[in-house]
């Protein structure tokens, strides 16, 4: 058997029942440590469904199971026009959803996930990336910052529960020289 720790690939229709099975434990997970990031209206079915039409979900496999998942696109929700980002203009890449089955967690699959979207913003000429996460998950903060994103601002997201609404916006300039014509 060989081991593929790290295979990324677009999500096809099969792999639904198992990312919702490893979104179901992330979630138990974190709120066993008292972080409330995610519920039912996100991410869920319809969203999973929704980013899978468009080839915008991804499954990270550890061992040629699937460990983990995260979204990719360009959809920025309306509160992060409330950030100051370095640059106002540009292409960005936006990370969504990304969990990691706990029990495979510290493995360097989120390194893994990273680095496949920072190839992929290059190689699509984007001039970075950015991402929220919930304020509360003081590992996810760490892991961002470790891996060069700058903190830009933080935003609420009202649908969210209350005392967990609170989300920071990070940011990684890939590439500054469109920004600055």
């Amino acid at each position: 058997m060989t081991t593929n720790a790290g295979e990324i690939r677009e999500a096809i229709s099969e792999d639904l029942e198992q990312i919702e099975q490893i979104l179901f434990e992330c979630k138990r997970h974190l709120e066993q440590k008292g972080i409330y990031q995610w519920n039912d209206q996100y991410p869920n079915r319809a969203y999973f469904l929704e980013k899978l039409k468009h080839g915008e979900l991804f499954v990270i496999e550890y061992e040629s199971e699937i460990a983990g998942s995260f979204v990719v696109d360009e959809n920025a929700m309306p509160e992060w026009g409330q950030v100051k980002w370095q640059y106002e203009k540009g292409r960005y890449l936006l990370l969504h959803a990304l969990f990691i089955n706990p029990l495979i967690q510290g493995k360097g699959l989120g390194n893994r996930v990273l680095d496949f979207l920072e190839d992929m913003a290059v190689k699509g000429q984007y001039d970075g990336i950015r991402l929220d996460v919930f304020s509360k998950n003081e590992n996810a903060l760490k892991f961002y910052v470790k891996r060069g994103f700058k903190h830009r601002g933080d935003i609420v997201l009202p649908f969210k529960p209350v005392d967990n609404q609170v989300y920071a916006c990070y940011e990684k300039i890939l590439r500054t020289s469109s920004l600055h014509s």
